[in-house]
């Protein structure tokens, strides 16, 4: 969680200055290079090979126009305001995966759905008037990414190692980027193109370190050790861009995080309910 909010941190004081897409192609090209050395060096399967073309094409364009949409919503609003966004994916992905992946959406799905979006209301203190571009961006960038994550649950079955999506979907990024850099570009400075190349790894650490973490350790577990995510966001909030954390974002933030405890344990016992009901039946 410390390395994720390291790279979100980077992210933000990246896109005070510079255009979303003109960081996009810098850190997609500094990735694309990573794993093409990676795939040189005999990784060449790893990092290449996938068995669902469509569908890894389809994630890595969402998951471009979700990485648009963060850096977007980072620019506009408080740090520590970002975390409902990032910590309602799970919810999101859970009732993205009945259009998508035909999964049957149960019950605490739709629970766990209502106390997040309740959650993201509390953003937004003077009701209507008090949404803005960023509480957008933020929103399109939660529906995107979620449905990148769903479809990377579906991509995961057909052979295609974790780094193959990593990759592609930041040659996804790479691409977008180069195609509206003409329209933004501003020179870098050589400070901030070492911020740049360095965010790109915490990028990719975080995103390896996820893929470490479930192998150890149950999912259910590993959610919940995140929500330790918004108080980093927090920290870095105050003491790194000095913006204050209303009250408000505390209770949607702790809505939010509610809605996935809930949405884990509902599926906890679900899946324990099932075990006990195909042993009974196989005895």
């Amino acid at each position: 969680t410390l390395v994720s909010v390291s790279a979100d941190a980077l992210a933000k004081d990246l896109v005070a200055n510079y255009a979303a897409p003109q960081l996009m192609a810098g850190a997609g090209l500094i990735a694309v290079t990573i794993g093409l050395l990676m795939s040189l060096a005999g990784s060449r399967d790893i990092v290449l090979k996938t068995g669902a073309p469509g569908r890894v094409a389809l994630r890595s364009m969402l998951g471009a126009i979700s990485t648009v949409g963060f850096f977007l919503a980072y620019r506009e609003l408080p740090f520590a305001e970002m975390f409902p966004f990032i910590a309602i994916l799970p919810v999101f992905a859970a009732v993205l995966s009945g259009p998508i992946l035909k999964e049957r959406i149960g019950l605490a799905v739709w629970i766990a759905l209502a106390f997040g979006m309740t959650g993201m209301f509390f953003l937004f203190p003077d009701g209507i008037p008090g949404v803005t571009r960023g509480h957008m961006f933020g929103l399109g960038a939660s529906l995107t990414g979620a449905a990148s994550i769903v479809l990377s649950r579906g991509i995961c079955r057909s052979h295609t190692h974790a780094f193959a999506q990593v990759f592609y979907a930041q040659m996804a990024c790479a691409v977008l980027g180069l195609l509206l850099l003409p329209l933004v570009w501003k020179p870098m400075q050589t400070q901030d193109m070492g911020l740049l190349a360095l965010y790109t790894l915490f990028l990719l650490a975080t995103r390896w370190l996820m893929v470490m973490v479930v192998r150890l350790i149950p999912a259910h577990v590993a959610l919940q050790i995140g929500n330790i995510q918004f108080v980093w966001m927090v920290l870095v909030g105050h003491f790194v861009f000095g913006e204050p954390t209303g009250a408000n974002v505390w209770v949607g933030a702790g809505l939010v995080i509610a809605s996935g405890l809930w949405l884990v344990q509902a599926q906890r016992r679900a899946q324990t309910s099932e075990g006990k009901r195909r042993s009974a039946a196989a005895a």
